[in-house]
């Protein structure tokens, strides 16, 4: 990965206590469903370090709510790998293979083991029904339509791909921002923290705007990151795509993805300080305004931190 690389993510680092007890055991729920086939598969899951990554998302969960959110992380990275071979360059093995997943969210229990469904398919279902248990039917529907944007997301890339024809840097970050699994892990924090954000709230433009600049943030950081793993596979990525865009160096168009990442970041400090506000206009009682902290500090701000300092140091985007 890029070395050196000043990127501003100006949020406490945080990880929950935690995390260590749940590395012990977290191969055991993809293993269960038959994603982790043979010991190479084994040995590069447990290298990809997911239970800290959850850990980083939601530093104030443990137990099996944290086991939760690790078996998401592990889910994530498993279903994004489907997309590394043939199948990201099929854009109709890719549909088949995302509306087999996005089927469980139209089902009224989970699939059956006896489905003939995938691997991946079957283990959705049960962290979806781990995911929205407790939660009230308008949060069960954001996430579900979070979840489908970020499905569908993977058959365009696979279009993207198969087309040849990439998109622009600006349809490139707009489809990331799906892509990247943000609106879930978000989703995910508020069952995890057992709280709801309330609805007025969540679908007020300034809250939106802020999951939107987070997503973003968490989208940018990870396209520098990534920069060698997705050039190796010819995969589409921002900088290769600034480059040609701007007919610019690769430090150059590095350093252009830095500013959009600071800009962003101090957009969304500017907009936090109107959550005071924003909670008087919408006439949030006690409990809903600790809500709305929960979510901007346990939420929002750990997923933009978590990711950062996670992929410092982990293996996946190794050269």
């Amino acid at each position: 990965m890029p070395q050196g690389v000043d990127t501003y993510i100006p949020f406490p680092r945080r990880v929950s206590p935690d995390a260590g007890r749940a590395t012990a055991g977290h191969l055991v729920w993809p293993s269960s469903f038959g994603l982790l086939r043979g010991p190479d598969a084994v040995r590069r899951h447990a290298r990809g370090a997911y239970p800290e990554l959850a850990g980083r998302f939601h530093p104030s969960a443990t137990g099996a709510d944290l086991g939760l959110g690790v078996d998401q992380q592990s889910w994530f990275f498993l279903f994004d790998d489907a997309f590394d071979g043939s199948m990201g360059q099929d854009w109709e093995r890719a549909k088949k293979l995302v509306h087999a997943v996005a089927e469980v969210l139209e089902a009224p229990s989970p699939l059956p083991p006896t489905r003939a469904a995938p691997p991946l398919a079957l283990a959705f279902a049960d962290l979806w029904e781990r995911s929205r248990e407790g939660m009230s039917a308008s949060w069960q529907a954001r996430a579900a339509a979070n979840w489908h944007a970020y499905l569908a997301g993977h058959v365009t890339e696979a279009a993207n791909r198969s087309g040849g024809a990439g998109p622009s840097s600006t349809g490139h970050v707009t489809l990331r921002r799906d892509t990247c699994g943000v609106p879930p892990i978000l989703d995910l924090a508020e069952r995890l923290g057992h709280f709801e954000i309330a609805e007025r709230a969540y679908r007020s433009s300034l809250v939106t705007t802020l999951r939107h600049l987070a997503a973003e943030v968490v989208t940018l950081d990870n396209e520098i990151i990534s920069l060698e793993k997705e050039e190796a596979l010819g995969d589409n990525n921002l900088v290769l795509i600034i480059e040609r865009e701007e007919h610019c160096s690769r430090t150059e168009s590095i350093a252009l993805i830095c500013d959009m990442i600071r800009a962003r970041t101090e957009r969304f400090l500017a907009l936090e300080r109107q959550l005071p506000q924003l909670c008087d206009s919408l006439g949030l009682d006690e409990a809903e305004r600790a809500s709305q902290r929960r979510y901007q500090d346990d939420a929002l701000r750990t997923v933009m931190r978590g990711a950062h300092d996670w992929q410092q140091h982990c293996s996946r985007y190794a050269s």
